[in-house]
Order: C-alpha cells, then sequence, then structure tokens
C-alpha cells in the first residue's frame, strides 16, 4: 500500500474540479483490557481514511473514505467533483489557503505506537494485579494508546502535517463482594507520566474506607487534581464528583496526587 502522502499527492493529480483539498489520517492504536486481577486482551490495530474536498465555482463536496488501492482512490475523487458540482453555492464561500512556511517534515513516514508504549506500565500492572489479590480487591479497566498523523495538502500547493498521541487508563478497584468500587481515570501522551502505583494505593484507601461509613445519595466527594505538563504549563485541574458510595474517581499522575474533601 503507498505510503499515505502520495495518496494526498494523487488525489491533488486526480482533480479536474477549481479547487481541491485531500486530508488523509494515518492511524494506529494498541490496548490492553483485564478484569478480577488478570490481562484478558490485547492488540493493536491500524487504519486509514482520506478525506477529498472538492471546489467548483462556490460550491464544495467532501466525502471521506477508507482507502487502500489507487482505485479506491479515483473513485472517491469522483464522487467529491460530483457532490461538488451538485452542491449550491456555500455562503461563507472564501479562497483556498495559500502556501506558508511551516516546520512540517512532510516525507517522513507516519508517526505510529505499539505495545511497546506499554513496556514500564505493563510490569507494574502485574504488581498491581498480585497486591489487589492479596488484600482481598479486585482490579478492572483498560489502558489504550493511539497515534494519528494528519497530512493536509491543497491544489494551492499548501502541505501541512501533525502527529497526535492520545493515552488513556480507566481503573477500576472494587471489594472482593462486589459491595464497593472506586474509579480512576487519566489522559496521557506516552504512558511515561502515569503512577499506577500512587492510583491503585488511591483506589484500595477508598474503598476500604467506604466499609467503616454510612454512605447515601447525599455524601458527594470532589476530587481534584492539578499537574503539570512537560512544559511546565500548567494542566486543568481535573474534577469530578461522587454522589453516592457506589462510584469514584481518582486523577492521579506521577508527582503525588491531592485528594479534597
Amino acid at each position: 500500500m503507498a505510503q499515505v502522502q502520495e495518496f494526498v499527492e494523487q488525489a491533488l493529480q486526480l482533480s479536474t474540479v477549481d479547487g481541491c483539498v485531500v486530508v488523509a489520517a494515518e492511524h494506529t492504536e494498541t490496548n490492553l483490557r483485564w478484569a478480577n486481577n488478570s490481562l484478558t486482551t490485547n492488540g493493536q490495530m491500524s487504519s486509514r481514511s482520506v478525506t477529498v474536498i472538492s471546489v467548483a465555482g462556490e460550491s464544495a463536496g467532501v466525502v471521506t473514505r477508507s482507502v487502500s488501492t489507487a482505485d479506491e482512490l479515483a473513485a472517491l475523487v469522483k464522487a467529491s467533483e460530483a457532490a461538488a458540482r451538485d452542491a449550491s453555492p456555500a455562503d461563507d464561500f472564501a479562497p483556498l489557503v495559500e502556501p506558508y512556511d511551516t516546520d512540517d517534515d512532510w516525507d517522513t513516514d507516519p508517526a505510529t505506537t505499539s505495545v511497546d508504549v506499554f513496556a514500564r506500565f505493563a510490569p507494574e500492572l502485574g504488581t498491581a494485579f498480585k497486591q489487589a489479590g492479596k488484600n482481598g480487591r479486585l482490579l478492572f479497566g483498560f489502558a489504550e494508546h493511539e497515534m494519528t498523523s494528519v497530512f493536509v495538502g491543497s491544489s494551492t500547493g499548501l502541505r501541512r502535517r501533525y502527529d497526535q498521541p492520545n493515552g488513556r487508563l480507566e481503573l477500576n478497584g472494587k471489594s472482593d463482594d462486589y459491595t464497593r468500587s472506586a474509579w480512576a481515570g487519566i489522559y496521557t501522551r506516552d504512558f511515561s507520566d502515569v503512577a499506577l502505583d500512587a492510583a491503585w494505593s488511591a483506589l484500595y484507601s477508598v474503598v476500604s474506607g467506604w466499609a467503616k461509613r454510612a454512605a447515601g445519595p447525599e455524601l458527594a466527594t470532589r476530587l481534584c487534581r492539578e499537574g503539570s505538563d512537560r512544559s511546565g504549563g500548567q494542566r486543568g485541574a481535573l474534577q469530578t464528583e461522587r454522589a453516592w458510595s457506589g462510584a469514584g474517581a481518582i486523577g492521579l499522575r506521577r508527582g503525588g496526587g491531592q485528594v479534597r474533601t
């Protein structure tokens, strides 16, 4: 299969209307899932989508498809052009953006992710399973990481690209009789800043504490966490509210967290 950048260039060459913009995205994803203190599934996926925006006069046609062959790409361009010719003029029509200087490395291969992103996280997860089992607790949840490289090309000559990583951890801790549970969730770019040991310790404290207190719908606990990104900038506070004893939320990163009631 051709490189995604080649698909952008080929689509632009196939265009026969007044203007064309092609947006191609290369997406890879990997994940781990667990239940009852054991890993249940893991996997890796990849996909590609191409969007062709055709401009005919002051009308536009937009079509997005999963494309893997030259024939599929040609059919996509034709469908977009047909949609543009059938469309009414756009009230917000504007000329396509002209090229400008950027630092984008257009020719570099798309960024990808793999199970290697969990190289440090996976052993910590195994340790958490053992600790949970010893203390009569059960861990459920998943970790997933995605990488999407987006390439934008225009008939004006504009070329742009952007690589977007996204990671997410959701961890649910339960008592072994399933009467108490707590939840922790966090966003991460690459799992290097995920403090699984801190998240598990906090979950254990919350689940254990609920056995000693009466709780009802009137109980609400706000759990706040403020962290810093790699450049030292302040992240927004992660705030969630627990409205009853059966669900909670904790957000923790490396460097510690703060729980306020």
